[in-house]
C-alpha cells in the first residue's frame, strides 16, 4: 500500500512538474491594430486568436491590442515588430509603402477590376510570395507578410456640391487627400484642386468649405458622420483599401513547424474574414447614408472609361518614381490580375453556361 501511495504521488508530482513546464513555455503572440472594436479587424484577430490557441493546444497564446496601446502609428508598430514587441500587426498600402515605397502601386486608380477579382488577386499564391520576399529583403528579415486582404471597401468620389458623372464635373472641386502623389495627381487630372488634411480635421473642413469633398468608403464616411456635410456619391470604385497582416520573422522563425503552420493557416482565416465582413458593415452603412438624404450614383460603361483614363498618368508618375523596383511590381501585379480574371471568368462562364 505504502509502495503504490508512493507511486500515485511521484506520478502527480511529474504531472504537476510536466504541466507548468508546458505552461511556462507556452509562446505568448502580441497582436496589434490600430482601428477599433467596430471594424473588421477585431472579428479577425478574434477568431485568428480562437484558431491558433485551440489548434496548438495552448502552446500559442494571443493577446490582442486594440487601437495605440502598444504603439500608435504604421512606423511606430514596425519598430515595436522589429523590437519584438508586437509580434503581428495590420497595415494598408500606405503604412507598408514606409518599409517597400513600391507597394504603393496596390492604390493606382482603378487598378481592381471588381470585388470578386480583387479578392482573388490578394490571396494569388505567386503575388503574395513575391511580395513575401520583397518585404522580407526590405526590411533585413525582420517582418514577414503572412496574408493580404481588404479593410474598408471601396474608396468612391464624395462632395457636397453636385452630382459627379464623369471627371469634368469634378473640375473646380476641393478633394480632401491623404500625403500621396497617387491621390493628388488623381484629383489634378480631374481638374480639381487636392488638398491634404488631417483625418480628424475633414469633418470640419467639409462643414467649413475648406474642402467640397473627399476620396473615401461608405465606411469611413458614415463612422466619421461626413453624411451630415456631404449628400453626393459617385461609385467609381477607383481604390479598394488592400492591406496586411505582417509579423515579426523573427518571432515566426521561433516557433516549432507545426505552430508556423497553424499561424499561417490562422492569418489566411483572418484575410477570409476581412474579406466577407466588410460587405456586411456596409450595409448598416448606406441606410445611414440614404436616411441622411444622400445621393448615390453610378457611372455608365461609358463614363467608367472617362473615369479609368485618370489612371494613365498616375501609373506613369509611378514608373518613372520607383525605376526597376517599380516596373516589377507592376508586373507582377498585373500578372496577378490577369490570372485572377481568367479563373473568375472561368468559374462565371461555368455558372451561367
Amino acid at each position: 500500500m505504502m509502495k503504490q501511495a508512493k507511486t500515485a504521488l511521484t506520478t502527480l508530482f511529474l504531472g504537476a512538474t510536466l504541466g507548468s513546464a508546458s505552461i511556462a513555455q507556452a509562446t505568448d503572440l502580441n497582436l496589434v491594430f490600430l482601428a477599433n472594436e467596430e471594424d473588421q479587424e477585431y472579428d479577425a484577430a478574434q477568431v485568428f486568436k480562437n484558431y491558433v490557441e485551440s489548434r496548438t493546444g495552448g502552446e500559442v497564446n494571443v493577446n490582442i491590442f486594440v487601437g495605440a496601446q502598444l504603439c500608435g502609428s504604421a512606423n511606430e508598430c514596425f519598430e515595436a515588430m522589429q523590437a519584438g514587441i508586437v509580434d503581428l500587426f495590420t497595415a494598408t498600402a500606405g503604412g507598408v509603402a514606409a518599409i517597400y515605397p513600391p507597394i504603393q502601386g496596390l492604390d493606382i486608380p482603378y487598378a481592381f477590376p471588381d470585388d470578386r477579382t480583387a479578392m482573388t488577386m490578394l490571396t494569388d499564391p505567386e503575388f503574395t510570395g513575391f511580395l513575401r520576399d520583397e518585404l522580407l529583403e526590405a526590411s533585413n528579415d525582420s517582418i514577414r507578410l503572412m496574408a493580404m486582404t481588404q479593410t474598408g471597401g471601396w474608396r468612391n468620389i464624395v462632395n457636397g456640391e453636385r452630382e459627379i458623372r464623369t471627371p469634368a464635373d469634378a473640375e473646380g472641386l476641393r478633394f480632401r487627400t491623404i500625403e500621396s502623389q497617387i491621390q493628388q495627381i488623381m484629383v489634378r487630372e480631374m481638374n480639381a484642386s487636392p488638398t491634404p488634411l488631417p483625418w480628424l480635421e475633414v469633418y470640419t473642413g467639409l462643414q467649413t468649405g475648406v474642402v467640397d469633398g473627399t476620396l473615401n468608403s461608405i465606411s469611413d464616411i458614415t463612422n466619421m458622420n461626413f453624411q451630415e456635410v456631404i449628400k453626393h456619391m459617385t461609385l467609381d470604385n477607383h481604390a479598394y483599401m488592400s492591406s496586411m497582416w505582417l509579423m515579426g520573422n523573427q518571432k515566426f522563425q521561433s516557433l516549432t513547424p507545426e505552430q508556423q503552420q497553424v499561424v499561417a493557416d490562422g492569418a489566411a482565416m483572418m484575410s477570409v474574414i476581412q474579406f466577407g465582413i466588410q460587405p456586411r458593415k456596409e450595409l448598416e452603412a448606406y441606410r445611414i447614408w440614404r436616411e441622411a438624404g444622400g445621393e448615390l450614383y453610378t457611372p455608365t460603361s461609358e463614363e467608367m472609361e472617362e473615369f479609368r483614363a485618370l489612371a494613365e498618368p498616375v501609373r506613369e508618375w509611378y514608373l518613372e518614381n520607383f525605376d526597376e523596383e517599380g516596373e516589377r511590381f507592376i508586373e507582377e501585379f498585373e500578372n496577378a490580375r490577369e490570372r485572377a480574371q481568367q479563373r473568375v471568368d472561368a468559374d462565371r462562364e461555368s455558372v451561367m453556361g
